[in-house]
């Protein structure tokens, strides 16, 4: 099936029986694939320390070949990171292509600076449906900050701009920091005021350069506030929003609060891929990150190999590895996801349980328990989750 028709076929699904992916077990229904480790900006909360390629970056003869395989394990939808992954523009475009012919959805996060009309055509006719681009505050020097680079704001509105003339789907993705979440409203105005529709909230997990930043990482009772917030906006505005960084029970507590008040959001893309299955924290489970050189991650935030393809098949990484197949037995969490009555359909974040505690397996030091008991979301009423936007 080529991606049109699995485009409509999700459209279909999300309207007439309010479903996105089909989650089937233990298959990679969402890849992360970082091209490249180079980058042109160095930002302070960058997860994965971008800034020099790899020296043993993929050829495009290996990354086709991962492809294919991925397409036979059952891949739905591949997003193309890095670092920067318009510094291999050619490359992209070429996987890109080559993913629609294999039926493989396509979508690529670039911080928007080498973003020019005739770039935004490319990957549009490459057959990408969608670019995420950040804006992490409407004050320009603060976004500049985070960034690590003056004028970044303004280019990315200009990215921005350029991707919604020719009606390339742009979803922002916006990092919510302590010091920096009582500003969402003011944000998410600016960005409605552009057009913009679809959002994706980062919530810090402190891994890479991430770590040097982790005390700006939310309180409990501000991620509270801000899950409230969105959910309350989704009802105002014709506007999704995702939650990502460990946040992957967001779509069913949005949703649990849209039937409670009567309402609906809208159907756009981010709603489409929420994946219908109650399994919470998908690392290794229905997801898995392809790092430059070919190493295979459980996830873009939990920065243990699974394997590497060039030694080994994907095929044969995703069914045998330990590591993976650890994380898709629930019963060996530990601590207090280990003995929570959400373990199955959450079992917390994984990447922050390791960033905090130096093991995969322990608890997530950020928990929503409280939040879905006051909502009265059972275990049993958890029927899709939210996939990591990285």
């Amino acid at each position: 099936m080529g991606t049109t028709l699995k485009m409509l076929e999700l459209m279909l699904r999300q309207k007439l029986l309010g479903q996105g992916l089909k989650g089937e077990p233990n298959t990679p229904l969402i890849v992360s694939y970082a091209v490249t480790r180079a980058c042109n900006l160095s930002c302070l909360h960058c997860h994965v320390s971008a800034r020099e390629a790899m020296p043993d970056e993929l050829n495009l003869k290996e990354a086709m070949h991962a492809i294919d395989e991925m397409a036979s394990l059952g891949t739905e939808a591949v997003i193309f990171s890095g670092g920067e992954p318009l510094l291999r523009k050619d490359f992209v475009l070429a996987l890109a292509d080559h993913c629609n012919n294999r039926g493989i959805i396509t979508a690529i996060l670039s911080n928007g600076l080498l973003i020019t009309p005739h770039t935004a055509l490319q990957l549009q006719e490459a057959g990408i449906k969608a670019i995420g681009i950040p804006i992490d505050s409407v004050v320009p020097e603060k976004h500049d900050h985070l960034r690590n680079l003056p004028g970044t704001f303004n280019k990315a509105v200009s990215a921005i701009r350029t991707c919604l003339e020719i009606d390339l789907e742009v979803i922002i993705t916006t990092m919510a920091l302590k010091d920096t979440y009582s500003e969402m409203p003011q944000r998410l105005e600016f960005l409605y005021n552009l057009g913009v529709d679809e959002v994706a909230v980062y919530d810090l997990v402190p891994v890479g350069r991430g770590k040097n930043v982790m005390d700006q990482a939310m309180t409990t009772e501000q991620r509270v506030n801000l899950i409230r917030w969105l959910q309350s906006k989704q009802e105002d505005t014709e506007m999704t929003f995702a939650m990502s960084g460990g946040t992957p029970l967001y779509p069913e507590i949005a949703l649990e609060m849209h039937r409670s008040h009567g309402t609906k959001p809208k159907d756009l893309l981010v709603k489409e891929f929420w994946v219908h299955n109650g399994i919470g924290c998908h690392a290794g489970n229905m997801y898995f990150s392809l790092r430059p050189n070919g190493d295979v991650y459980p996830c873009t935030f939990l920065p243990i190999k699974a394997g590497n393809i060039r030694k080994q098949s994907l095929t044969d990484i995703w069914r045998n590895s330990e590591v993976l197949n650890s994380l898709r037995q629930r019963q060996n969490l530990k601590g207090e996801c280990g003995g929570c009555e959400y373990r199955e359909v959450c079992g917390g974040c994984r990447g922050r349980a390791y960033a905090c505690t130096g093991d995969y397996l322990e608890t997530d030091p950020v928990c929503l328990r409280d939040l879905m008991i006051e909502e009265k979301i059972s275990p049993a009423d958890i029927k899709r989750f939210g996939w990591c936007v990285g």
